[in-house]
């Protein structure tokens, strides 16, 4: 019973970290793209300063609950999988990879932030840094995705629509990753946004799925 509660409890993680990044993308707005003109990027920073260093924080308590929600998906993979974690440690170096890139990316955007008075000649540098930073992490969330939505179609622990969700999502992280990297920035952005949105709603699925399996998994322990 004590463990079918951590396993909710980390569920909810899940919705916890949904919650705080859609906040952080709603206070940040659409930070200008790659290739943008220094006026473009130190208004910005001018408008957006305050949200963009409060961004970090709230990004970073976003994060730990991933990390507490992944601790259990991490346990249910490895379960489905006989205890030989392979596509777990997929996943797992995946969603780390994605993780340190947009931590750095948003912390290399707070620091300009509050420097931006003795940024100078760096800006564009700095800012085009935490854009590809953050597109590269792309690749990390969609190998997470692609990972853990196989083992879920493969074992059925997953709903299928859950598994259709996280593959295209992984599919419009790459190509918002790739986009970016080749100049298309405005393709880019549009198809990040899509695919940003169906990871929040894969995530929402998933984190559904095992809080509704908590109670039967504790059954068949005990049993």
């Amino acid at each position: 019973m004590e463990e079918s509660r951590w396993e909710r409890s980390a569920a909810l993680g899940g919705v916890v970290f949904v919650v705080l990044d859609v906040v952080v993308a709603v206070l940040g707005g659409e930070p200008p793209a790659a290739d943008a003109s220094r006026s473009e990027v130190a208004g910005y920073f001018a408008d957006k300063g305050s949200a963009i260093e409060a961004g970090l924080w709230l990004f970073g308590l976003a994060a730990m609950a991933l990390i507490w929600w992944f601790g259990s998906l991490w346990r249910r993979m490895v379960r489905s999988e006989g205890g030989a974690a392979r596509l777990a440690v997929v996943s797992l170096v995946g969603l780390a990879l994605a993780g340190a890139l947009s931590l750095t990316s948003s912390s290399v955007s707070a620091a300009v932030s509050l420097r931006i008075d003795e940024v100078g000649d760096d800006l564009l540098v700095a800012h085009t840094l935490a854009v590809l930073l953050l597109a590269a992490s792309g690749f990390g969330v969609a190998t997470h995705l692609l990972a853990t939505s196989v083992l879920g179609a493969r074992t059925g622990t997953l709903p299928l629509w859950v598994v259709a969700v996280g593959v295209l999502s992984a599919l419009g992280f790459v190509a918002s990753a790739v986009l970016g990297a080749t100049g298309t920035d405005d393709a880019s952005s549009m198809v990040g946004v899509v695919g940003f949105g169906l990871w929040c709603v894969w995530i929402l699925g998933v984190s559904f799925r095992m809080w509704s399996d908590t109670s039967v998994g504790a059954a068949t322990r005990a049993s």
